[in-house]
């Protein structure tokens, strides 16, 4: 897990001290590895229901051994105009038939260092519900979409950062992020996901 503090550094610290940075797509790829291990550790050790983790021992193995990120996992980068310190994660539950049927659950966690912010968010559907790589469940539009620049699993050729940053009140505010995954969905591309009717 140092080591990946270690490759981050030269890209961190601009960030933190809010100095414009262009990241390549192998930075970015080591940055969205930091920013799922982070979530990973930060998740470890949160109050949880019959001792259960939402990361499985095997995702949490395979990023230790390889910086393996799970599947159905996405990272985004943005930018906060003050220099605040924290992490928040949640938990939350994919539905579909209009909130009748449970296919799976989700994690965030939103990462804060300096003047530099990252998202992750992961699915795990449920069996027998199943999605191809591409179908995600997405956050109702938002602010946030214009102040986001997502770095896995796709990444632009080249990020220039900083983006526009989140402001520390109001509509523009670090809240409004806080708040993305609160509500929206889109199932309709899941696999199982509407009970066939007979």
């Amino acid at each position: 897990m140092s080591q990946i503090e270690e490759k981050n550094v030269a890209r961190l610290k601009p960030m933190l001290l809010n100095t414009a940075i262009t990241l390549d797509p192998g930075g970015m790829k080591l940055l969205a590895e930091w920013a799922v291990k982070t979530a990973m550790v930060a998740e470890s050790i949160k109050p949880r229901n019959d001792n259960e983790n939402f990361f499985t021992r095997a995702e949490r193995i395979a990023m230790r051994e390889c910086q393996a990120i799970p599947e159905r996992t996405r990272v985004w980068i943005g930018a906060l105009t003050e220099s605040h310190i924290g992490c928040h994660g949640t938990d939350f539950t994919i539905m579909a038939d209009g909130g009748k049927t449970r296919i799976g659950t989700g994690s965030v966690s939103t990462v804060y260092v300096g003047h530099f912010v990252v998202q992750t968010v992961t699915e795990h559907l449920h069996p027998p519900y199943v999605s191809d790589d591409l179908s995600f469940i997405t956050p109702s539009p938002s602010i946030c979409d214009g102040r986001l620049t997502q770095i896995h699993p796709s990444r632009p050729r080249k990020a220039d950062w900083p983006l526009t940053p989140f402001t520390e009140y109001g509509a523009t505010g670090i809240a409004a992020l806080m708040d993305r995954w609160r509500t929206g969905e889109q199932v309709n591309k899941i696999s199982n996901a509407v009970a066939p009717k007979y």
